[in-house]
């Protein structure tokens, strides 16, 4: 409904006007749709080098970790190589022997000194007797506890190699506590390699936060190590929710197993992921020798308000490139409205019997080809009326009026009504093809002045004029052509085909509402020519047949073109049997003519 409305209102606006809004809303829309997807574009770009960035980061850290349990590795080989530790373990209990004991614990309490990432150390003998020095380490630990621990026999199996456990596997690991992780290896005899114990360093995850600091110091980002286990060992910081400030409930654990999954055969990655009421860019590297993930957290607000000037500096640029088309838009709305708007005044003057030629300057061939054809052919028309009232008293100036009636510019006004439309919708290629027909069309109909005109004339000026109706009426009608080329310079009066076209066209095939044909055809007969005009269109009854041929005065207006042209070729020839119709309703109707075959000029 509300499309009606505007369609109405827009066909009584002003051409201008009506071009200058279709800009204005094709500007503003592409403005903001390029503004929308610029954003879009950049913030895919920022996210990407963002995390480009971060994985970069998370490498670092993965690579200083790496360097720091190589450490701790090597410093433990040291350890268990110990002569009077290797001693110690080798009597089966390390409380027999105080001497090497107290030599032992003083040695480890300088290494734990001198290694400020180890925070305690833990030594098992094979008769079970636990031994530990440095921080939060328990009061006491049970044997059993060590030996029915998972990794008991992984470590064993590994055969002096190290593994690493969260929090020592829960063995060394009191609720409460800050987290750690526990290198764990075998202590071996270094004369015969027999197990002489097990070795627990634990680092702590302060360790871990140092390497953070030193590498990454953005207060909005967040770095998480999981072990293989997606356990979490240690984080920056705790993830708070920026809108309710509480702490984000997630299982960072199936996030880092869904990551994987997405991204699988690759060792880095990232996403977006809304976590509480946040959405974040979460990137991740798993580029290491213990199955850890490192995955950095970083606020997606932080990369929008990182991005805003950016975007508001290409939403500037849009904009001002869309003011600058839309003016010069209003520029080219002019060019194209002003010729026809003097066409159109010249047009409203000829209704009040005013002829006056178009004077204005145009731009493009087509309007120019236009207006010259205008000019000339109101010239022409004042012509005729001049010869009309001078020489035309009796029948003869009554059938040059209905000549006159012929040309009127409605089918004009329509035509350039046409050409508005489709040049107010951009097709540029259709308003040249109209505008080329429609100077053909009246070329070919003002003929200098000649009233006489051969049959290849007036075809191409019903093609002309079929072709422009084409353009209004695309899925209306066909047109089949079939004209002899032995006919085509014989002489014709002007304007007795068109006529018959255009009714074939309105009272035939538009009458009956559906998709017709018109076929125009002329073969040589005996000293004649014969021209048919035939539709497949709503036809006529015998009565309305009866009244076009008697020529009845009773102002059928719908037959007026179709009788004026049979009276002028009665009047031309001097011949009241020139011309037949037949027509049955709702089948179709075809008018013959039978044109005397006047000679061919040389």
């Amino acid at each position: 409904m509300w499309l009606k409305r505007l369609n109405k209102k827009l066909s009584n606006s002003k051409i201008g006007l009506i071009i200058a809004l279709f800009y204005f809303v094709l500007i503003v829309a592409s403005t903001v749709v390029s503004s929308l997807f610029y954003e879009k574009i950049y913030l895919n770009i920022t996210q990407r080098k963002v995390s480009e960035v971060s994985v970069q980061t998370l490498n670092s850290i993965q690579t200083n970790i790496n360097l720091m349990i190589n450490n701790a590795d090597s410093l433990s080989k040291m350890v268990l190589s110990n002569s009077d530790l290797q001693k110690l373990l080798r009597q089966g209990s390390m409380y027999e022997d105080l001497n090497t004991q107290a030599k032992v614990s003083s040695y480890l309490y300088k290494f734990i000194q001198s290694v400020p990432y180890a925070s305690s150390v833990y030594i098992l003998d094979n008769s079970n007797n636990v031994y530990s020095v440095g921080a939060d380490i328990l009061p006491t630990l049970p044997s059993d506890k060590i030996v029915n621990a998972k990794w008991y026999k992984h470590v064993t199996e590994k055969k002096g190699a190290f593994i690493l456990e969260l929090n020592g596997g829960g063995v060394t690991f009191e609720k409460g506590q800050e987290n750690y992780v526990s290198l764990i290896r075998l202590v071996r005899d270094m004369d015969n390699m027999n197990k002489l114990g097990i070795l627990v360093i634990n680092i702590p995850q302060k360790s871990f936060k140092q390497v953070f600091d030193n590498i990454s110091n953005d207060a909005e980002t967040n770095i998480v190590i999981l072990d293989k286990e997606n356990q979490k060992i240690t984080s920056l910081k705790s993830l708070k929710d920026e809108k309710e400030n509480v702490e984000v409930n997630i299982n960072i654990d199936n996030e880092i197993v869904r990551i994987g999954d997405e991204f699988s055969g690759n060792d880095t990655g990232y996403k977006m992921k809304k976590l509480g009421t946040t959405e974040y860019l979460i990137s991740y590297s798993s580029k290491n020798n213990y199955n850890w993930k490192f995955v950095s957290i970083i606020p997606f607000a932080q990369l929008s308000k990182e991005s805003m000037t950016m975007i508001f500096i290409g939403f500037i640029i849009i904009l001002f490139n869309g003011i600058i088309l839309f003016i010069c838009s209003i520029s080219i709305s002019r060019i194209i409205t002003l010729p026809i708007k003097s066409l159109l005044t010249s047009m409203k003057d000829i209704e009040k019997g005013v002829f006056n030629e178009v004077r204005i300057k145009t731009y493009g061939y087509e309007f120019k080809k236009l207006c010259s054809g205008y000019n000339i052919m109101i010239t022409e028309i004042k012509k005729l009326i001049a010869r009309v009232i001078e020489e035309q008293k009796t029948i003869r100036k009554a059938e040059l009026y209905t000549f006159q009636a012929q040309i009127k510019p409605h089918f004009l006004y329509n035509t350039l009504d046409s050409i508005n439309s489709l040049a107010l919708s951009g097709c540029n290629k259709e308003v040249s093809y109209l505008v080329e027909a429609l100077g053909n069309y009246y070329r070919t109909s003002v003929s200098k002045g000649k009233e006489i005109i051969t049959i290849r004339e007036e075809v191409e000026m019903v093609k002309n004029y079929l072709k422009i109706q084409k353009v209004r009426y695309p899925d209306l009608f066909e047109m089949e052509y079939t004209i002899e080329s032995n006919c085509f310079e014989y002489k014709i009066p002007k304007l007795i085909l068109q006529p018959l076209a255009e009714n074939a066209l309105y009272h035939g095939i538009r009458a009956k509402g559906k998709n017709g044909t018109i076929k125009i055809s002329a073969h040589k007969g005996e000293g004649i020519v014969i021209l048919s005009v035939e539709d497949d269109g709503a036809g006529m009854s015998e009565e309305q047949i009866e009244d076009i041929l008697i020529s009845k005065d009773r102002g059928i207006e719908e037959s007026f073109g179709l009788r004026g042209t049979f009276e002028r070729i009665r009047i031309f020839y001097g011949n009241d049997n020139a011309y037949k119709i037949e027509s049955k309703l709702g089948e179709g109707t075809k008018i013959v003519l039978f044109i005397e075959a006047e000679e061919k000029e040389e």
